[in-house]
């Protein structure tokens, strides 16, 4: 299903990034010079262009994009770039802004781990708990891309590249007849613990 991105100006003002005398003053400038509203507020000093830019991934519901744009580490162009190629990929978003280049695996990461407000593990400078592993077959991690790091609080911790995973989070407390809670860690980092 299509999602219908919500207008930008009242977004803006939702957000208090704009007053509304500020983006009556655009739309009506906006009517007159023909230009699209976000080149408008920011010609007129409203907003600058990285916060016009945040708010246009936020409007077309890209909260990783969202974030990546505030840390000044991608443009919204280079968003709707990736978010246009995605239709025809099998890629995360997060893949695809790696791919290109636009973003580092560890930006990357760093950007999820804020998304979803989980911990951003470096698994070579983490002290992995072999209790941990012993949890769950290799077969298992290998398939899930995920590799257990302790327990805590009879709670399985697994890093992962992608916690929304819901079919590997029910393998996994299948198999380790432990309840799982996810971190973050790099993929690249994580296939090499996997090997």
């Amino acid at each position: 299903m299509l999602k219908i991105p919500r207008r930008l100006g009242e977004l803006l003002v939702e957000h208090g990034i704009l007053s509304e005398v500020q983006l009556l003053e655009a739309l009506s400038a906006q009517r007159r010079e023909r230009k699209l509203l976000g080149e408008i507020i920011v010609e007129l000093g409203y907003v600058t262009k990285e916060k016009l830019d945040s708010a246009l991934a936020q409007q077309y519901g890209s909260k990783l994009g969202e974030i990546l744009i505030s840390k000044k580490l991608i443009s919204f162009e280079q968003l709707q770039n990736v978010l246009e190629e995605q239709k025809n990929s099998v890629l995360s978003l997060g893949e695809l802004l790696v791919h290109k280049g636009f973003v580092t695996e560890s930006e990357l990461i760093e950007g999820l781990a804020e998304q979803y407000h989980l911990p951003y593990v470096k698994l070579a400078d983490y002290e992995i708990d072999p209790e941990a592993i012993a949890k769950v077959p290799l077969d298992a991690l290998k398939k899930y891309c995920v590799f257990p790091v302790k327990i805590e609080n009879n709670m399985l911790v697994v890093a992962t590249t992608n916690p929304e995973d819901v079919i590997a989070e029910a393998d996994l407390k299948f198999l380790s007849g432990m309840y799982i809670k996810f971190v973050l860690a790099s993929k690249s980092e994580l296939l090499s613990f996997l090997e």
